[in-house]
């Protein structure tokens, strides 16, 4: 496992960090967004690639599963800082 499976993970977090920042009205913070999503994009990757081994197969494969990680941890940010009192009907 290289150094450039990292920094794609870590590019894969700041797209979907700074898109969600841009794109989703309750969060007030890009930079906060993005942190979340290289978090998440880094540690679905990465675990994914701890549990599942090393091979040319399984490192595509967490790219999928780092973007899988990376929305479900921006969605849990969407949701926490959803502000209080609105209705969403």
């Amino acid at each position: 496992m290289g150094a450039s499976l990292w920094i794609v993970w870590t590019v894969i977090g700041i797209i979907g960090g700074f898109m969600v920042g841009k794109l989703v009205p309750g969060i007030r913070s890009v930079i906060l967004s993005v942190c979340v999503g290289i978090c998440g994009a880094v540690l679905g990757g990465g675990l994914f690639v701890l549990i599942c081994g090393v091979t040319e197969r399984m490192e595509s494969l967490s790219l999928a599963v780092s973007a899988l990680i990376c929305a479900a941890f921006l969605w849990g940010l969407a949701v926490l800082t959803e502000p209080k009192g609105t209705d969403n009907k």
